[in-house]
């Protein structure tokens, strides 16, 4: 199975114009909501990054659940909203894996240390 940092090399630093963005802790709930201005990541108690599009809240959004602090994001629009999705599914798979490997532990913290760690290890972008 791919890897967060697998799809990251091939999908994004393939890419020639990317913007840097800083992500914080994940903090618990990550939502995204739609305003009058665009679209905002909400995070923590009132805390929220900005976003240009809901393609581009929802790409963040993954990266913050997986506990990555700082990723590049693809400027081309049309090309995020091609790879949304994918990445989504990936996660999505990730998540289900994690589970059903940790179902049987039931110290809820050391389950939660142990998907950080595969997190960290799954999202290291290797040349």
């Amino acid at each position: 199975m791919p890897t967060l940092g697998d799809f990251y090399r091939e999908k994004i630093l393939s890419q020639k114009d990317l913007v840097d963005q800083n992500l914080p802790a994940n903090s618990g709930k990550i939502e995204i909501k739609q305003d009058l201005f665009g679209c905002k990541l909400f995070f923590g108690k009132k805390e929220f990054i900005e976003c240009r599009s809901e393609d581009e809240a929802r790409y963040l959004k993954v990266w913050m659940e997986s506990g990555v602090r700082e990723i590049s994001v693809p400027k081309d629009e049309e090309y995020l909203k091609a790879i949304v999705p994918e990445l989504e599914a990936l996660k999505s798979k990730i998540d289900q894996v994690i589970h059903d490997y940790t179902f049987g532990i039931l110290n809820r913290r050391i389950r939660e240390r142990i998907r950080r760690e595969v997190y960290q290890e799954i999202t290291k972008v290797e040349e």
